[in-house]
């Protein structure tokens, strides 16, 4: 008969009861209510009762304790399903951040619940590092290249912390993997004289603020294409935009082919996108702006530079990307700071000093304005600029 005890430096009861081997058993209640403490006990002695006789299945043991939980508790030990469990924590990262992090996490977890097949409708707690490891190899023998399979087990990482932290599972089980060596392709740049042909090949005026934006802002084609005209600043002369990617605010200063090409815009001043036309366009498809770019390219007489990436899919190492490379390496051999260079690009750098702000500003300025004009002037746009920037 299941019975109680406590130790006299413990809140809790402990259970006293015969185990499935006839041997009598003590386990802790974690409940200091002598009633409760009494129910559990008993309900702790009829599983090992059961499990003596053989007649005990998984089934009836978690609904044998979740009658537990419900009693003492008011609770459920019940464990959602790997299915139901990412596809409420995408509700909740869709929440918090920007649709392009939403995608790519969604895409993460599309091919892994496609990788667990009928095991995506059992219970999360049923995921094991073998389960993780298995979708790491399918990925990798499927093609994708290291980097992107990396982000994919990193986006699971995230979703099974946060089931750690509420207690829906015990342990990370993507902690328990090793990712590979993470070995990416790497871009091109384009030159001075490159970027001036793809201004003249542009399809249109929007194009062609959109690659001059990417060049002399050095922003990413999904920040470039979103850019309003309140985003530029007239009397600091910049143009502030906050970083889809990250969140971050950014600052940079404009270039004199930035200012100038914006005077000729016949939009120059009214509220909207910089690029109306190619606002509602997204990056990928067949017409979206990514293959779009890829066609200016070679119109332009610019090999996009095609190769075998590091999966099995070819790799195009000049993209509207590699304007922000180039942004970069332009300010990198004129002798700009890497500190300064990361500040106008966004990426990670050790914060500076909040007084040296004015002193900072004085150095942003002078780093886009280093950048050399074009031996050419470009063609302008049709339509006269209704006022200066």
């Amino acid at each position: 008969m299941a019975s109680l005890t406590k130790h006299p430096k413990s809140p809790f009861w402990t259970a006293c009861f015969a185990g499935r081997d006839g041997r009598q058993m003590k386990r802790s209640t974690k409940s200091t209510d002598k009633r409760d403490a009494l129910r559990i006990a008993i309900e702790l002695e009829e599983v090992e009762k059961q499990a003596r006789q053989g007649t005990l299945t998984t089934t009836q043991l978690k609904k044998v304790l979740n009658e537990v939980a419900e009693k003492v508790n008011g609770d459920s030990l019940a464990t959602p399903s790997v299915e139901a469990y990412f596809k409420d924590w995408l509700s909740g990262v869709g929440a918090r951040n920007s649709e392009a992090t939403l995608e790519r996490y969604g895409h993460s977890v599309k091919v892994f619940l496609e990788c667990l097949g009928a095991k995506a409708q059992k219970p999360l707690t049923s995921v094991t590092p073998s389960d993780i490891e298995a979708f790491l190899n399918a990925r990798l023998n499927g093609g994708s290249a290291p980097k992107t399979a990396i982000v994919d087990v990193k986006t699971l990482k995230i979703a099974f912390k946060r089931a750690e932290a509420y207690g829906v599972i015990l342990k990370n089980p993507v902690s328990a993997v090793r990712l590979p060596k993470n070995e990416s392709s790497e871009r091109d740049v384009f030159t001075q004289e490159e970027v001036q042909k793809l201004v003249d090949a542009a399809p249109g005026v929007d194009w062609q603020t959109l690659i001059l934006l990417g060049y002399f802002v050095g922003a990413r084609l999904s920040d470039c294409v979103r850019l309003q005209w309140e985003n530029v600043r007239p009397t600091d002369g910049v143009i502030v935009y906050q970083q889809q990617k990250t969140g971050k605010k950014v600052i940079v200063p404009m270039h004199y082919h930035i200012i100038e090409h914006l005077n000729h815009l016949s939009t120059f001043g009214t509220d909207g996108f910089l690029c109306p036309k190619l606002a509602a366009k997204g990056p990928g498809g067949k017409h979206g702006l990514s293959e779009s770019f890829k066609r200016i390219v070679i119109k332009a007489g610019i090999d996009p530079m095609i190769v075998q990436g590091k999966g099995s899919r070819n790799f195009t190492k000049r993209t509207f990307h590699s304007l922000r490379h180039s942004f970069n390496s332009a300010l990198a051999n004129a002798g700009v700071s890497e500190e300064v260079r990361m500040k106008l690009t966004g990426h990670s750098s050790k914060a500076m000093n909040a007084g040296y702000t004015h002193l900072e500003m004085g150095a942003l300025k002078n780093a886009v304005t280093s950048l050399p004009l074009f031996t050419q002037q470009e063609k302008s746009p049709a339509g006269g600029g209704a006022g200066e920037v």
